[in-house]
């Protein structure tokens, strides 16, 4: 009878029963935890490329702009915050908002079928020297007067927290941001070069 008592005592004891609740709570809230900490730095790098990008967009609306100082601003701007990332810019400029990511403009085609054909001309906005979709406009260039340019800026960056090797993602954060910005009318603006096929 003596023994029955301290089983009984044992079943009902309570004492320490939050200690594996806890564990169980504890990993994921770690994740939840260092998940929104990750995600915040990375929306935060964001918003310091998009300043970034701004500042230079707005270089580059004047006249006299030293385009490649612009870039190594948005550079050292980053490496502030992340020293050790990897910052990627590339620009480029159009005639035209309607050049960006379309078929340059035939501006002769002989038999009106819409195809460059032997005899057509077309306005080579990119400078290339082949009929092609404008992705990039001139490359690395901020063109002239009333151009628009854009810039696309990559920063590739280690992430701040171990977290990737418990959920299976990369080592490395990505961001990518573009702005696009129309230079100044401080003089006429030059025309695409018309090219024709032979």
């Amino acid at each position: 009878m003596l023994a029955a008592i301290p089983r009984i005592r044992l079943a009902s004891d309570q004492r320490g029963a939050s200690v594996p609740e806890f564990a169980l709570i504890l990993i994921p809230l770690c994740l939840i935890l260092f998940g929104g900490l990750e995600i915040g730095f990375q929306i935060y790098v964001r918003a310091v490329t998009l300043g970034a990008l701004e500042r230079a967009t707005r270089l580059t609306t004047l006249q006299t702009v030293d385009s490649s100082a612009a870039e190594t601003e948005i550079e050292d701007q980053i490496k502030r915050l992340i020293p050790s990332a990897k910052v990627e810019t590339t620009k480029g400029s159009f005639y035209q908002y309607s050049n960006i990511n379309a078929m340059e403009r035939l501006t002769r085609d002989a038999n009106s079928n819409g195809t460059l054909d032997s005899g057509d001309c077309w306005e080579d906005v990119d400078d290339n020297g082949t009929r092609n979709i404008v992705t990039t406009g001139k490359a690395d260039s901020i063109g002239g007067a009333d151009d628009i340019v854009r810039y696309n800026t990559v920063v590739t960056y280690n992430r701040i927290l171990p977290l990737y090797r418990f959920i299976g993602i990369g080592d490395t954060a990505t961001v990518t941001a573009t702005t696009m910005v129309r230079r100044q009318p401080y003089e006429l603006q030059s025309t695409p070069t018309v090219r024709c096929k032979a």
